[in-house]
C-alpha cells in the first residue's frame, strides 16, 4: 500500500460587488477571502482523510504506515 499526502486550497474564489474607486483586489482577497490550504491523505490513490497542516498530515502518514506494518 502506498500512502501519500497532497495539498488542496479552499476559499480563493471572489465574486464580490466592490466599489471601482480605491479597490485593490490583492488587499480585498487577503482581508475577506484568505485561501486556506488543507492536506489530503490517500491510500493507494483513494482519499481517506485530511488535516489542517502539512506537519499533521506527515505525522498521520507515519502513524498509518506503522499501523499497516503491524497488520501485515
Amino acid at each position: 500500500m502506498t500512502i501519500t499526502i497532497s495539498p488542496f486550497t479552499v476559499g480563493s474564489h471572489c465574486d464580490c460587488n466592490v466599489s471601482p474607486v480605491g479597490y485593490r483586489k490583492d488587499e480585498h482577497i487577503k482581508k475577506e477571502h484568505m485561501p486556506i490550504t488543507y492536506w489530503r491523505i490517500y491510500i493507494d490513490d483513494k482519499y481517506v482523510s485530511y488535516t489542517s497542516s502539512k506537519e499533521l498530515a506527515e505525522k498521520t502518514k507515519a502513524w498509518m504506515e506503522k499501523w499497516l506494518k503491524g497488520k501485515a
